[in-house]
């Protein structure tokens, strides 16, 4: 019943959005830059837009914050250390699917689930090293997890994104794509009201979308003896979609 109830709000919500929104312009010159706290979040909020800039020929960087090391605590058999290999080789062949190579990825390895906890030395420590990242991509357009996004790890990074930028002395445009928030719909309805809305749509790309998600084999499949996923059921779901929404808050 839980999940009936979840997806008859996503698809009102989902067509609330289509109604407010405006379709996703690739502007000639633009450099695009994605931050993805984790490995796979980049997949679930962009692949359809990644797809777009790289088949327009415009750049596309991609900077993933943490190490990914923390989606299975206490498993038997994964150790951190191999599980964070395994996401940064997870990556690089799902955005090898998304025609980005792997010179354009950069992997900051910030310990995984920590984010939210941070002192405020660390919190520096962290956004002087991400700041070091960007500033030399100099992006006109970046694109980061929903600041409400329901994970306490993409709020922290979307502050950690914020003070780079001001670390850098750049003010590129922000879109915040949901992750968690796709899962969890009513978050959505805040950022909905308050910004713009933006909508991409790739009906012939969508496969691809679907190969680059499955590669992230330690997020949508079980790891044994684990029976399940990490990822709740119907989460990956969720997104099996050939449109995706980016929320630009008013200046």
């Amino acid at each position: 019943m839980k999940e009936l109830l979840r997806r008859g709000l996503r698809a009102a919500v989902t067509s609330a959005l289509r109604l407010r929104s405006r379709p996703c312009l690739l502007e000639a010159g633009s450099r695009c830059l994605i931050i993805a706290p984790h490995q796979d979040d980049e997949a679930l909020g962009c692949a359809g837009l990644i797809l777009a800039r790289r088949a327009a020929g415009l750049p596309v960087s991609i900077v993933y914050i943490t190490d990914g090391a923390g989606s299975h605590p206490n498993h038997p058999h994964v150790n951190p250390t191999d599980l964070a290999r395994l996401r940064r080789a997870e990556a690089t062949q799902a955005m090898l699917l998304l025609k980005v190579e792997a010179a354009s990825l950069q992997f900051l390895n910030a310990p995984d689930g920590t984010l939210a906890h941070l002192s405020p030395a660390a919190f520096e420590a962290i956004a002087q090293r991400l700041a070091a990242l960007i500033a030399p991509l100099a992006p006109t357009e970046l694109f980061l997890p929903c600041r409400a996004d329901g994970s306490s790890e993409h709020t922290a990074a979307f502050h950690l994104t914020q003070r780079a930028l001001q670390i850098a002395r750049l003010k590129p445009r922000l879109f915040e794509y949901p992750v968690w928030a796709r899962w969890s719909p009513q978050r959505l309805i805040r950022p909905a009201l308050t910004g713009r809305v933006w909508r991409h749509t790739f009906p012939g790309n969508l496969a691809v979308k679907r190969a680059a998600l499955a590669c992230y084999v330690s997020q949508v499949a079980p790891t044994p003896p684990w029976p399940q996923p990490v990822l709740p059921a119907g989460f990956a779901e969720s997104f099996d979609s050939d449109e995706e929404f980016f929320f630009e808050p008013c200046p």
